[in-house]
């Protein structure tokens, strides 16, 4: 095989490990819009229920089964296309599944149970904050860990946290603004993923 054989074939191999890491940043962002989903639901619905602990705990309850769900889907495309072992990508799934758990009795269990805001309202935005943060921080050192830096991720979880002081001393609209920013967080990090995958395809 002469040079220009090999110098094409790089070329060819290069282009292959752009698109297979753009798909894994794709599917990333298809993940976050789905949560990004999950959560202007409970927004659009919570208007019929007249909001409180009772229905604010039990929508995130199903919703963080829901998440999981897909949380684990899309890992299994991402661990599918990067070459990672079946056995592997399973243990990772399951090591994200409690990454999600554990913030949800930290933020829905833990957290509503001290009264950290000033009244009912904040409390439950904390609470939100706190399951959101918490969860993608887990998730994200998982993927840290096994994979490399996902540092597109990073606004999901540093701006939920990052407000988690001002919602406590909100005396109205917390939750309502808790929702905004993490919004703001999960729409960022689906952007990052995005511009991510678009510089992977034309390297």
């Amino acid at each position: 095989m002469g040079m220009e054989e090999v110098k094409e074939l790089k070329s060819v191999l290069e282009k292959v490990e752009g698109k297979l890491i753009a798909a894994g940043k794709m599917y990333a962002a298809m993940n976050f819009a789905g949560f990004l989903a999950v959560m202007t639901l409970f927004y659009v619905i919570l208007r019929f229920f007249n909001g409180g602990s009772a229905f604010s705990i039990a929508y995130w309850t199903t919703a963080t089964v829901i998440v999981i769900a897909l949380t684990s889907k899309v890992w299994r495309r991402i661990a599918a296309i990067s070459g990672i072992r079946r056995d592997s990508g399973k243990k990772i799934g399951w090591e994200i599944a409690g990454a999600w758990i554990t913030g949800a009795i930290l933020g829905w269990i833990l957290l509503p149970s001290l009264n950290p805001g000033i009244n009912e309202e904040a409390s439950l935005a904390v609470g939100f904050l706190s399951f959101i943060s918490a969860s993608l921080l887990g998730q994200w050192i998982i993927l840290k860990s096994c994979c490399g830096a996902e540092n597109e991720m990073v606004p999901a979880f540093l701006i939920p946290a990052l407000a988690i002081p001002l919602a406590w001393r909100m005396e109205s609209g917390a939750m309502v603004w808790a929702g905004f920013v993490v919004s703001l967080g999960f729409a960022t990090t689906i952007l990052l993923y995005l511009h991510s995958a678009f510089r992977a395809i034309e390297r």
